[in-house]
C-alpha cells in the first residue's frame, strides 16, 4: 500500500509550481474582493437601525431562498451582515476553484498524457490524486488563513480575530468538500468535460437543496447540503466550529472513496462509460464550424437553459421587491434607485420605479454570467491549440483563420442567444404572474444592448489568443475588473473613476431608465472589431504554441 503514494511529495512540489499563477491570482482575487465589499457594508449601513431593517428585508423566502437564513437580528453587525449577505457566493466561488484545480491535474492531465509520463517514472499508483488532494488541502489552508488576517485587519464592528478565522475557516473546510467531488468524478468520468460538468451540476444541486430546506425551515435537508451546512456554523453569531468539523469529515471520505476508485479502474478509463459515436461523421461536421459546434453543443444547451431558468426565477419574485426593500435607502443604492427621486412619488410610482431599478440590476447581473459561456467558447480554440489535437487539423486542408473563425463566430451566436434566453425566462415567468410588468419588447432590447460589451470581451480574447497565447488566462483578469465594477455600480465613490472605465459595461445604457444612445455601441463594436482583426493577424503569422 505504501508503494502506491511512492514520491507524493515530489508531485505536490511539481503541481503547486505548476499552478502557482493561477492559485495566487484566485487566492488575491477572493481576498481582495472580500476585503472591498466589507469596508462598502460598514460605509452603507453605518447606523444599527439601517443593518436590521435590512436583515430584515432579507429575512423573506424569496431572500432566503437566493442567500440562505437570516442570523443574528438581534444585535445584526456589520460582520452579521457580511457573512450573511457574502459567505454563500464565497463558497460558490472557492468551489468552482477547486473543481477547475482537481480536474485540471487529475481527468485532464490523464486525458492528455501528462499522467502516463509520470507513471513511466517511480511513482505510486495513488501518488498523482494524492498529491492532487494534498495541495488542494495547502491552497485552501493558505486561502483561509488569508482569508480571514485580511478581513480581521479592517478592524469592522464585529468582525474580531477569532470570528474572521473561523469564517476562513468555513470557507476552506467547504473549498476542500468540493475538491474531493471533483476528485470522485474525476474518477468516474472518462474525460475532463464530463468530470467537470458533473462537479458543477453537483454544486446546483447543494445551491437547490439548501434553498428547499432553508425556505421549509428543514434543518435536516439544508445540512444534506455543503453549501448549507456551512452556513450553519452561523460566523459573527454563534461561531459553531461542528460544521467545520463535519465538512473536513465528509472531504475526507470521499476522498479515501475517490482513493478506492482510483485503485480499481484502468488509466484513461472512467466508471461511466463514453457513448460511442457515429460510424460515419455527419456532413455538418466537414467544416471548421460544424465541428466546432459538434464540441461545443451540449455546452451551449446547458447555458442557454440554464439563463433560460435564472431569468425566470428572477421574474417569478421580481413583482414582490417593492414589498421586500420597504423604504430602505441602503438597498435602494444597491440596486441603483436615486433616493431623491423616490421623494416626488405616490406609493404606486415608486414601486413601479423600485421595480424598473431592479430589473436593470437583473439585466446586468444576468449579462455578467452570460460572458461566461461566451469566453469559455472564445477560448475553445486555445485549449485545442494547447491539447495539441489543432495541429492535426491545420495538417489538413484547413486554413487557420477559418478554423479560428469558426469559434468566433460560435461566440457570438452564444453572445445574442444567452441574452435573448434570459429575456423571455423573465418575460414569461412575470407574464405568467398575471403582474405585466415588462413586454417581450422592451426586456429583448435591455438585454441585447448589452451585446458590443460582450463583443469587446470576444475581441480581447481573440487579440490575447493571438497575440500573447500564453497569457490568455489574463482574460479572467479582465472579467475580474467588469465583475467588480458591475457589482459596486451602486456605489460609484468606491472605485476610482479610470478603473470603471475599464469596464465596457459602464458606457451601455441601462434600458429603459437611460436614453438610447447609438454612439457608445457603435464605438464599442468598432474596438471589438479591431481586436479581432489584430488578434486574427497575429494568429495567421505564428506557429502553433502548445503549452
Amino acid at each position: 500500500m505504501n508503494k502506491s503514494f511512492t514520491n507524493t511529495g515530489k508531485l505536490v512540489k511539481f503541481i503547486l509550481k505548476r499552478d502557482r499563477i493561477i492559485t495566487t491570482v484566485w487566492i488575491v482575487a477572493l481576498v481582495l474582493f472580500s476585503m472591498a465589499v466589507a469596508p462598502t457594508l460598514d460605509s452603507m449601513f453605518s447606523q444599527p437601525e439601517a443593518r436590521t431593517q435590512f436583515g430584515q428585508s432579507f429575512n423573506n423566502p424569496v431572500m432566503v431562498a437566493m442567500m440562505g437564513p437570516v442570523y443574528g437580528l438581534d444585535n445584526y453587525t456589520t460582520g452579521v451582515m457580511y457573512a450573511g449577505t457574502m459567505l454563500l457566493w464565497i463558497l460558490i466561488a472557492v468551489a468552482i476553484m477547486n473543481i477547475f484545480f482537481v480536474v485540471r491535474h487529475t481527468r485532464a492531465d490523464e486525458e492528455s498524457g501528462r499522467v502516463e509520463v509520470i507513471r513511466s517514472l517511480p511513482t505510486g499508483r495513488i501518488a498523482i490524486l494524492h498529491a492532487t488532494m494534498i495541495s488542494s488541502g495547502i491552497i485552501n489552508t493558505i486561502l483561509a488563513v488569508l482569508l480571514g488576517f485580511a478581513l480581521a485587519v479592517l478592524g469592522i464592528e464585529g468582525m474580531k480575530l477569532a470570528d474572521c478565522i473561523l469564517y476562513g475557516a468555513v470557507v476552506g473546510a467547504t473549498g476542500l468538500v468540493f475538491a474531493s467531488i471533483a476528485a470522485i468524478f474525476s474518477q468516474l468520468s472518462s474525460n475532463k468535460s464530463t468530470a467537470s460538468g458533473l462537479s458543477f451540476l453537483a454544486v446546483g444541486v447543494f445551491y437547490l437543496i439548501r434553498a428547499a430546506g432553508d425556505v421549509q425551515g428543514s434543518e435536516l435537508l439544508s445540512c444534506i447540503s455543503s453549501l448549507g451546512l456551512a452556513q450553519r456554523s452561523q460566523v459573527f453569531v454563534e461561531n459553531n466550529i461542528i460544521p467545520i468539523i463535519i465538512l473536513e469529515a465528509e472531504a475526507i471520505i470521499i476522498t479515501i472513496a475517490a482513493y478506492m476508485l482510483n485503485s480499481l479502474r484502468d488509466m484513461g478509463q472512467g466508471f461511466i462509460a463514453p457513448r460511442q459515436g457515429r460510424e460515419t461523421a455527419a456532413k455538418s461536421m466537414l467544416s471548421p464550424f460544424g465541428f466546432s459546434l459538434r464540441l461545443m453543443y451540449k455546452s451551449l444547451i446547458i447555458w442557454i437553459v440554464l439563463m433560460f431558468v435564472l431569468g425566470a426565477s428572477y421574474g417569478s419574485v421580481i413583482s414582490d421587491i417593492p414589498t421586500f426593500v420597504g423604504d430602505s435607502p441602503e438597498y435602494l443604492q444597491v440596486i441603483g434607485v436615486p433616493e431623491m427621486l423616490l421623494n416626488t412619488m405616490s406609493d404606486s410610482q415608486k414601486a413601479q420605479i423600485i421595480i424598473d431599478y431592479f430589473g436593470v440590476f437583473v439585466v446586468m447581473m444576468m449579462t455578467l454570467l452570460a460572458f461566461v459561456p461566451v469566453m469559455n467558447a472564445s477560448l475553445k480554440l486555445r485549449s485545442e491549440e494547447r491539447e495539441g489535437r489543432q495541429e492535426q487539423l491545420i495538417a489538413m486542408a484547413v486554413p487557420k483563420t477559418r478554423y479560428f473563425v469558426s469559434y468566433i463566430i460560435l461566440a457570438f451566436i452564444i453572445s445574442i442567444l444567452a441574452q435573448l434566453s434570459t429575456a423571455y425566462g423573465l418575460y414569461i415567468s412575470t407574464s405568467m404572474t398575471g403582474s405585466g410588468l415588462f413586454t417581450l419588447d422592451g426586456l429583448i432590447k435591455s438585454f441585447l444592448v448589452y451585446l458590443p460589451a460582450i463583443w469587446v470581451m470576444i475581441g480581447f480574447v481573440v487579440f490575447m489568443t493571438g497575440a500573447f497565447p500564453k497569457a490568455t488566462g489574463a482574460v479572467w483578469g479582465f472579467y475580474g475588473v467588469i465583475f467588480v465594477v458591475a457589482f459596486l455600480g451602486g456605489m460609484p465613490d468606491l472605485l476610482p473613476k479610470w478603473f470603471q472605465n475599464i469596464s465596457p459595461m459602464q458606457y451601455i445604457p441601462k434600458l429603459p431608465m437611460d436614453t438610447f444612445e447609438f454612439t457608445p455601441l457603435i464605438i464599442l463594436t468598432i474596438i471589438a472589431s479591431a481586436l479581432i482583426g489584430i488578434g486574427l493577424a497575429y494568429f495567421k503569422k505564428r506557429d502553433l504554441y502548445i503549452a
